[in-house]
């Protein structure tokens, strides 16, 4: 059978301020830009969500200033002119930062400060940016800007010490709220077997390993790529099969992301059931009374140390599959970052 998603929408957006410190810690309040919108470019978005150590790069990000002059776009790699780039971060703690929307999906703001030595930019400035501490990959970016929105600059003397304020708005799939059936609902369909035709329904799972308020930072897109597992209709799991090879994660450069999980054959005599109720995709568990799934909404079972799973899919009625039978089974997740 091959399950497919809708394209699942995963927002991103961003803003940042800068003050200006005498020696003294003395604020140069003249000198002070309020915040201002910035892109977060594709590269930025698609790292932030899927990349390596994916969401602990919010834990492990430098801020950047420069000279150039052109409006950073999505398709942005860097600042025009790059100046200088601090050498310390801040981490964070999403715990209390990510608010439910009440519609299966949540908002997390995350914020950081980072602050130049002083006498590290001296000069006239006209842009800032923020990359990862982690292989420098340029994530968000802008021209600095009046109240009014036109490209302004900044002078920073050799006694006075820059500090950028950095904040960026993630939007994803939580599972929480009001929605009636949890997990966002992305994608349904008929697949045929030899019992008949089996209608399904296909459910994203929380962005996070654990669901809100959670402190773990890795993302379920990151780190649940691999086998898939069969549940009964009770949601436990029941069978895990899969050659626990990682799903090909691929970008195309600009808002599109898919995740293509390794298509995956049960012989005839490997198992056989009348009640594969459920099957999930991502989790690499063994199969027990871990990476569960609630029948009412739908979500997967996980916790920090525990993956769960990135994909969950109900059969209705139940597949099955006798002695005789072989399964295939290939699911793909869309993405728009």
């Amino acid at each position: 059978m091959e399950l497919k998603t809708a394209p699942i929408k995963l927002g991103s957006e961003g803003y940042f301020g800068l003050a200006v410190y005498k020696a003294d810690g003395t604020e140069v309040a003249e000198k002070r830009v309020s915040d201002t919108g910035n892109v977060v470019t594709y590269a930025g978005a698609y790292n932030l969500f899927f990349g390596a150590g994916s969401y602990n790069l919010l834990g492990a990000m430098e801020s950047q200033v420069g000279t150039g002059t052109t409006e950073l776009t999505r398709a942005s790699s860097g600042l025009g002119n790059l100046l200088a780039t601090t050498t310390t971060y801040s981490d964070i703690d999403r715990s209390g930062n990510e608010v439910s929307n009440e519609d299966g999906t949540a908002t997390l703001t995350a914020t950081r400060t980072n602050s130049f030595s002083l006498g590290t930019v001296v000069g006239t400035i006209s842009e800032v940016g923020l990359i990862t501490r982690i292989a420098d990959k340029f994530i968000a970016g802008q021209l600095i800007k009046d109240e009014f929105g036109d490209p302004t600059t900044l002078t920073i003397l050799s006694d006075e010490q820059l500090v950028v304020t950095y904040t960026l708005v993630l939007t994803f799939p939580d599972g929480s709220g009001s929605i009636s059936q949890g997990a966002p609902l992305v994608g349904s369909g008929t697949v045929t077997t030899p019992s008949g035709a089996i209608d399904y329904n296909m459910y994203t799972q929380p962005l996070f390993k654990d669901y809100a308020g959670d402190s773990a930072l890795d993302t379920r897109a990151e780190a649940a790529r691999q086998s898939y597992l069969l549940h009964s209709s009770s949601g436990n799991p029941v069978y895990n099969f899969g050659s626990f090879a990682s799903a090909v994660i691929s970008h195309d450069g600009t808002t599109g992301v898919s995740v293509n999980f390794v298509s995956t054959t049960v012989s005839p005599t490997d198992y056989s059931s009348s009640d594969i109720s459920f099957i999930s995709a991502g989790s690499a568990a063994a199969p027990q009374n871990v990476d569960g799934i609630n029948t009412s909404t739908k979500l997967i079972d996980s916790s920090p140390y525990n993956n769960g799973g990135m994909l969950a899919v109900e059969f209705i009625p139940a597949l099955t599959k006798t002695s005789s039978d072989s399964m295939t089974v290939h699911m793909t997740m869309d993405f728009v970052i």
